[in-house]
């Protein structure tokens, strides 16, 4: 501990100041560089602090102990991403290595790590692989990527994803991980770390070719669930997730889901996704109360009865017992600030292009941030320490809120791992080129596939809204879409446009018109120089897929995978020349991946993969 002191006594007396940061409003620049300055000493500092132990060159999470001189040795997964990258920001490369090379170090080899370890003797500290730290290393790896243009721990960052990946669900979702507490995989799919995979996949997408296709398929994936099953419309905000075993959405209503959503998806595309801030900055229940939220909060935040404005976790200022999902309880809610969720809000106000009250709310944190000692340059994790009723926050100055303070100050979006510049849609008015070569790739009686060639744009394209005449059906984030839900025998026509994370939206692409076909027929969907093959809807829950080789095969084996779901393979049956097997147990809009190994005068073929959509 005296080493420590003197060095925070040096670095104090030496504390050099950045670059002025582009800041305007109620926060000066110079200001602004002095607490991003304090915040950095700060994370230098508790870095240091694990220095000569198992876990040296990560970031102590929190500034507690047990007792005197005795210091709780834990450090968060999802804490140390956040400080890698807070040093990325703050250019100390150095500090973000040795932050990712130990975190490359500890990954188990199948890709995940612990939601948290004591730094000390390197075991777990708590015993869960949740997918969100997990994904959060990935940003972390990208952003240093981005940075440097140093691909070094890429593959960390894509056995991290390819491990996330194995709890997808057929909703599109990516379930919530394993938990040690219960043995189990866990129930949930939070739409918190659906955000957070998203763009890291579409950007490992980006960069991996051998990632393209499946990473690809996934962000799409998800960004259906995003739309579809945790955002409400009628209120214009992002639910907390979803109970995949209970198939039902999780009513409890965090707040950073919202800033998150921001940040990942832009202000707009599918749905208003930046209205969800205006709810946050609205919600004035009286107590506030699940069904009718508070989060914006004044409370004293020092003995002299000074006031600081910013945003709750939780939705409720009401003083009550709050239990875990086991009955047990967990502390009480009540009015509190949630200091790291508060610097989310101002760089989602930044992007919005309301920078007056960006800047506002990073005055309310630096409030708070400590000023002297061991705790110079800390921002504390809550302001009052109340129980969010997922668990009790801390508080004491932490990782995450000193980092976070960081990022909102030197406008870094980490769901990006770009600067935002200037405010409003990220600074950035140029819309991408529009899809060309729009074409129909297979029909059935109820769906379409689409294809067409990428867009290209100034910053990046990050997805595309498919149209059926006038109406958006669709939002994927590759070159390829299904259309489901269609009419028999009815004629429709598809137009596609490309979207930036500013929001700006392309002009059409070509159109692409297309009959489906009658029901029950099978259509010829593919036709090449060996087989015309397809599907046949025999029923709402059978379908025949067959095969008609130009010629006669000895045999011909079928390979296939319903929603994602494990390999089926089957020798088929011939019937007059056309080889046929029927799958059952389908629903509608139930996906069958399938392809064809088929035998031609003497040598054996494998043919490509083709999808269809009951």
């Amino acid at each position: 501990m005296k080493m420590r002191k003197l060095f925070l006594i040096l670095m104090t007396s030496l504390l050099v100041f950045g670059v002025a940061l582009p800041m305007g409003g109620k926060v000066s620049a110079d200001a602004a560089s002095d607490a991003s300055n304090r915040a950095l000493v700060w994370l230098k500092t508790q870095q240091d602090a694990t220095a000569g132990y198992a876990f040296e060159g990560l970031v102590d999470s929190f500034e507690d102990f047990w007792g005197p001189n005795n210091p709780k040795q834990i450090v968060y997964t999802y804490d140390q991403a956040v400080a890698a990258i807070a040093f990325i920001v703050k250019g100390e490369r150095s500090r973000a290595e040795q932050v990712l090379n130990k975190m490359r170090d500890i990954q188990d080899p199948s890709g995940f790590w612990l939601n948290s370890y004591w730094y000390n003797n390197g075991f777990g500290e708590e015993i869960r692989k949740h997918v969100g730290p997990v994904v959060w290393m990935a940003m972390a790896a990208m952003a240093y990527e981005k940075q440097y243009n140093d691909t070094r721990y890429r593959p960390m960052a894509l056995k991290a994803l390819d491990w996330s990946l194995s709890y997808k669900k057929a909703n599109g979702s990516i379930a919530g991980g394993w938990s040690g507490w219960s043995n189990s995989d866990e129930p949930w799919s939070s739409t918190e770390h659906n955000i957070d995979i998203y763009r890291v996949l579409q950007y490992y997408a980006s960069v991996d070719s051998s990632k393209a296709a499946s990473y690809n398929s996934a962000a799409s994936g998800v960004k259906t669930f995003l739309d579809n099953y945790v955002w409400d419309d009628s209120v214009k905000r992002f639910k907390g997730g979803w109970k995949n075993d209970t198939n039902l959405i999780d009513p409890k209503i965090p707040l950073d889901v919202n800033p998150w959503g921001v940040l990942a998806l832009g202000l707009s595309g599918t749905h208003n996704y930046g209205a969800s801030l205006t709810y946050v900055e609205n919600a004035s229940g009286t107590p506030g109360t699940l069904a009718n939220p508070r989060y914006k909060q004044t409370l004293t935040y020092n003995d002299a009865g000074n006031t600081l404005t910013g945003y709750d976790f939780d939705w409720t200022d009401e003083v009550l017992p709050a239990y875990d999902d086991n009955g047990n309880q967990i502390g009480n809610t009540g009015a509190d600030v949630w200091l790291e969720g508060s610097a989310f809000m101002s760089l989602a106000y930044y992007l919005q292009g309301n920078v007056s009250k960006a800047d506002a709310i990073n005055t309310e944190i630096i409030k708070k941030q400590g000023t002297s000692g061991a705790s110079l340059g800390g921002i504390p994790y809550s302001l009052k320490g109340t129980s969010n009723s997922y668990w009790v926050m801390a508080q004491q100055n932490c990782v995450s809120s000193t980092g976070w303070l960081i990022l909102s100050l030197h406008r870094f979006n980490p769901f990006t791992g770009q600067y935002l510049t200037g405010g409003g849609n990220t600074g950035d008015t140029t819309a991408p080129t529009s899809p060309a070569n729009l074409t129909v790739t297979s029909k059935t009686d109820s769906a379409v596939n689409l294809s067409w060639s990428a867009s290209t744009d100034n910053v990046g394209v990050t997805g595309y809204f498919v149209y059926r005449g006038t109406q958006q059906v669709a939002s994927v984030a590759d070159t390829t879409a299904t259309v489901t839900g269609l009419t028999p025998s009815t004629a429709y026509t598809f137009t596609v446009k490309a979207t930036d994370a500013a929001g700006n939206l392309s002009s059409a692409s070509n159109t692409a018109t297309v009959t489906t076909n009658p029901i029950g027929g099978g259509g010829g969907d593919h036709v090449t120089a060996d087989f015309t093959a397809g599907v046949t809807r025999l029923s709402s829950t059978e379908a025949s897929i067959y095969i008609t080789p130009v010629t006669s095969a000895l045999y011909v084996d079928v390979h296939y995978k319903v929603n994602g779901g494990p390999q089926l393979n089957y020798r088929m049956i011939n019937s007059s020349g056309t080889w046929k097997q029927t799958v059952s147990g389908l629903s509608a809009g139930s996906s069958i991946e399938y392809w064809f190994t088929y035998e031609k005068s003497g040598p054996q073929y494998d043919s490509a993969h083709y999808t269809y959509v009951q």
